[in-house]
Order: structure tokens, then sequence, then C-alpha cells
């Protein structure tokens, strides 16, 4: 793969452009391509539709001057260096540039190789520089937007606090955007009962400086008098002398956790109830004798259980005969279980079987270690995806009937053709040598007969050789291969084909894919001459971005693409297109001829086994 550079020169003088490749191709830097245009809108329309990597601007070109050259290119320079080429009296427009976004500027009597080269990669290193930068920023920024903690910089040594983003309002309701606070404002807010506990707490960790981290739990009054339960956390950032010198931290507002904590402990018949009412089937059993404690009502419909029922019951009970004793041991290994999702089978009362996902939690039940299990029936799922399968393999094998028919109607027509056209010939030609070996009078007349019959095997063999085997792609390469295979149709049959190739640049192409487009374009082709009593035919493959686009159309007959066809080229084109992660498009009608459209990715290539 070549990784030299991309240049595009944006000059509209001759010599200085001469003087400018030469020195771009004499500065020893990796160069793929040179572009090159006087024209400022060509270079916009060059940069919206090529990979380029640095931009040799002039400012002065005959439809754009000065400053403006530059802000026109500025939406597709993004990401793009651009060097500002310019004379000694140029260099304030310069320096605008160079404000505006653009990379370096050099005076053209000035240039040398080593000079471009530097210019070049300085230009190209700043922009990838400034690029992560904005999107380092970028990324903090949505961080920051994303998160509900209002994130905050303490400067330790001003005794300065600044709030970043507005999530530190929307938490608490005081304005502080982007903004410090004023001096001793966070003591203030601190509930009273809270206050000494954690000042002491944090003066205490930056006095010793040991810890990198400190983090506690209080309460924090809003803005309206109300108090919320903040979890407030920071990294102690240290000087080369190991002097606390900076905090960054994040304040989180967990008041609802707070709240919903003491609900719980406040209401345990409450949690019971949300024990009960889950949808799914969950239980809590013993670890050490397997026997369930609790079950909630969603497993007593499932299973058809009673609860005293449940309660006689053990883990093992659910299971077939010889799942169970895996469960058990899947059990006893030690965190096999804690937060895993397995398949298993269960029995309900009834005697039907289920596959189950279980998911388990290890709680603390009335201070014993247990085990809480959560049931997905997944039996309807596990179906399907047997059913998915099947299809697919299916699929597969209609897929390899249809290649394998293929190969067997190419045998039949090779063998036919072998057998009444050159077998005939090549017996007529014996008779006429053994005739001629026999009689002396005929004997001139009848070699000459043998060998015009001899002429006309070869070109029948060389025919079929031509449609069995494709030319040598690698000595013809693609395009010419294609144009061959036009030549030899049109010798035989009258017919206009119009070859239109674009963008297509067979270096990048694989010799997979260069087989697989003209195995497309020969089968198509084969199709028009059997049936379509075409008259002209249009072939257009165009590459556009990471795509190549295949189209043949005909002016014969066409066909209704819903009718069942006997035979099998479009499958064989259907399943190549497949085969490169690609789709084929057909609009066709009776008389009104054929499109056949085919979209392939460049990149895309079979998985090697």
């Amino acid at each position: 793969m070549n990784n030299g550079l991309s240049i595009l020169t944006v000059e509209d003088n001759p010599s200085d452009l001469f003087l400018l490749e030469h020195l771009l191709r004499s500065s020893g830097l990796s160069i793929q391509r040179l572009f090159s245009t006087d024209r400022i809108r060509e270079a916009y329309a060059l940069l919206s539709g090529q990979e380029i990597d640095v931009v040799l601007l002039d400012l002065t070109l005959p439809d754009s001057f000065g400053i403006h050259s530059f802000i026109y290119l500025k939406p597709v320079v993004q990401k793009i260096p651009v060097i500002i080429l310019t004379g000694m009296s140029d260099t304030n427009v310069a320096l605008e540039a160079i404000k505006e976004g653009a990379q370096d500027y050099l005076v053209k009597g000035e240039l040398t190789e080593g000079l471009l080269a530097k210019a070049i990669q300085y230009g190209m290193e700043r922009k990838r520089t400034l690029e992560h930068l904005r999107v380092s920023n970028e990324r903090f920024n949505m961080v920051v937007k994303a998160t509900n903690d209002a994130i905050w910089d303490w400067d330790i040594v001003t005794d300065k606090v600044f709030m970043v983003g507005d999530t530190y309002k929307q938490l608490f309701g005081f304005d502080f955007v982007n903004a410090c606070l004023p001096e001793d404002f966070w003591e203030g807010v601190l509930h009273p009962e809270d206050k000494d506990r954690v000042v002491s707490k944090l003066q205490s960790t930056i006095r010793e400086g040991v810890l990198s981290n400190w983090e506690d739990e209080y309460r924090m009054r809003k803005s309206n008098g109300e108090y919320a339960y903040v979890h407030d956390r920071g990294h102690i950032i240290y000087s080369a002398e190991q002097r606390p010198i900076r905090m960054i931290g994040a304040l989180q507002d967990i008041t609802s956790r707070k709240r919903a904590e003491e609900i719980i402990l406040a209401s345990e018949e409450k949690y019971r109830q949300i024990f009960y009412k889950n949808p799914y089937p969950t239980w809590i059993f013993d670890l050490d004798t397997l026997r369930i404690l609790e079950v909630n009502d969603a497993a007593l419909e499932k299973y058809g259980f009673e609860k005293a029922e449940f309660y006689r019951m053990n883990m093992r009970d659910l299971h077939p005969p010889g799942e169970a004793e895996v469960f058990v041991e899947s059990i006893k290994a030690p965190g096999s279980m804690v937060g895993e999702r397995r398949l298993w089978h269960h029995r309900t009362k009834e005697g039907a079987n289920m596959i189950v996902e279980i998911t388990s939690h290890l709680i603390d039940y009335f201070g014993k270690l247990c085990m809480q299990v959560i049931i997905n029936d997944v039996t309807e799922r596990v179906r399907l995806e047997k059913e998915l399968a099947l299809q697919q393999r299916l699929k597969q094998q209609q897929i390899t009937e249809v290649v394998l028919g293929a190969q067997e109607r190419e045998r039949f027509e090779l063998g036919q053709e072998l057998h009444d056209n050159i077998n005939q010939i090549l017996a007529t030609s014996k008779l006429y040598l053994d005739v001629a070996i026999e009689e002396r009078n005929p004997r001139i007349e009848l070699l000459v007969k043998s060998r015009n019959n001899i002429s006309m095997v070869i070109e029948e063999i060389r025919r079929l050789s031509k449609e069995l085997i494709i030319p040598s792609l690698n000595d013809l390469g693609l395009v010419q291969s294609i144009q061959e295979l036009i030549r030899s149709i049109q010798m035989v049959k009258k017919m206009k084909i119009r070859l239109v190739i674009a963008g297509v640049d067979e270096n990048a192409l694989q010799p997979e894919q260069k087989i697989n487009v003209y195995r497309i374009i020969q089968e198509q082709l084969n199709n028009i001459l059997k049936h379509a009593q075409a008259s002209s035919v249009i072939i257009e493959l165009i590459k556009e971005d990471e795509q190549i686009r295949l189209l043949v159309a005909d002016d014969g007959k066409g066909f209704d693409p819903r009718e069942r066809r006997d035979g099998v080229g479009i499958s064989n084109i259907i399943s190549r297109a497949e085969l490169y992660n690609g789709r084929v498009e057909i609009d066709s009608s009776p008389g009104k001829g054929c499109r056949l459209e085919v979209i392939l990715n460049s990149k895309a290539l079979p998985e090697q086994a």
C-alpha cells in the first residue's frame, strides 16, 4: 500500500508552478499524487472530491484575490494543512490567513527544497496537533454535558474554585456557569451537622500530602434552601516538590439514592413487594442446602407449583436428571454463578420442559449469605435461533446447488460442442486421410480438405478456450480484458457495445476482485446474447468512494424479474456480488430491455479459511 502524500498546488503562474513541483519532487518527501489548478473554484471541487494531505495556496488567482482565496476554501480544509505562497509584498495578507487557520506561509523567492519539505512536515504536524486538541476539548465538553456530575477545579494555592459547565446550576440552582465560586462559598452551604467533619477530613488529606484522591458524602444547601445529599470526590495534583497545588473533582447529587436507601431500610415490606411483583420468575435459595426460601408470584404462575410446594423443593428438583448435578457443581465453584448468564433446562409441575436463562446475585437474607436468581424463559428464542440457523444452512445449500448446476451446465455444453462440432470435423478429416493413403488421384485435394478441417478445429478450440479461460488479468489488466471480451463478441454478433470506465484504479484491486468483475460482465453479456435479442449494450464500471458500481444495460426484449427463470446466470451474478458484500438490482420488463446494476465494496474480500 502506498502511503505517499497527495498535494494540491493552487497557482496560476506556470513558471512558479514548474519551480514548485520541481522543488517538491526534489524535497525527499514521499509523494503519491500531485494535483494542480489555477482557479479557486476548481480547487474547492478537488478538495471536495479527492483525499488531499496538503494544500499549497497562492492568494492571487484569476477568480479570487487575497484573503478571500483562503476564506473560500476554509469549509473544505478544516482538517487539511494549508501553506500560503506569497510574494514579499503580500506577507501581511499571509499572516492574516494564518490567523484564519492556515498553517504557514512561504515567500516564493526564498523557496528551497529543505524549506518547502520542512514547512509541509511542520504544517501537517501542527494540523494534527490542533485536531487532537480540538477532539480532546470536544470530548471533554461532551463528557461534561453527558454526566450528571458538577465538575470543579480548585486552585489550592490561590484558593479559587472554578465550576465547569452549567451542571452545578442545574443540580443546585446557583448561577455559577464556567465561573469561580465566591470566597468561603462552599463551606457556607454545607449542612451544619456535616461541616466540621467534611472540612476536617479534606484539610487533613491535603495537609498529610500522601493520598492522591479524596471523597466524602455530605449534605449541601441548594439555592431554594433545601438540602441535597452529594457524593464529592477529587484528585489531588502535586508539584515537583510534592506540595498539593490543584484538585480536580466531581460533585454528584445522590439525594434520590439516599432517599431510596432510607425507604428500603424503613420499609422491608415495600422491598418484598418489589420482589414479589417482579414480572420474571424470581426466588432465593440457601447456598448450603439449595432449599428455596422465597419465591415470587411470577414463578408460581410460570411453573404451576403452589408456594408451599416450592418451599419443600430445592434447586435440584427443577432440573432434568444429569443436568441437576452440573448445576450443583457450578454453584460450588467460587464465584461461578455470581452475575452469570447461561442456559439451563427447567421442568414445570405439568412436566413441560423450558430452556431458561438464569441471572444470579448473592444477597444477605436475614443475616445469611444466599443467592437470588431471576429466570428468563428463552425457549421460543432458542427455537427461532435454530430455525434461523437452519434457514441459513438451506440458503447456503441452495447457493451450492446453483454453483454446481452452473458447472454441470458448462460441462454439458462443452461436451456437446466437442461431440457435435469438433469431433465430427476430426472424423471427416480422418476419413479424408484414410482415402488419401489408399488412393493416389484425389490425394492432394483430400489433404487440402483435411488441412482446412484441422484449421477449423483449431479455431473452434481457440473459441471454446477463450470462453472458458479469462485472459491473463495480470498481463492485460481488467480494462483491456473487458475490451478484448467485447471485441470477441462483436466479431460474431453485430451488436453495438459502449464501454465507460471511470475512477477505477486497477492497482488498488485484488486479483480476486478483478476476476469477479470480469465474470459478472461475461455472464450478463452471455445472457444478452442468448435471450435478449438486443442491438446495443452499455457497460459502465465506475468507482465511487469505497464502492464499485457496475451497470450493464441493453435494449433487448426484456423480461419480468418476478417470474421464475430456468437459467442460473442471474443467480451466479447475485452469488458473486454477495461474496463481496455487494448487492444486485435488476430493472426490466417485457419490451423495455434490462438494466442490471451491481454494487461491490472495493475493499471487501472473501474470508480466508
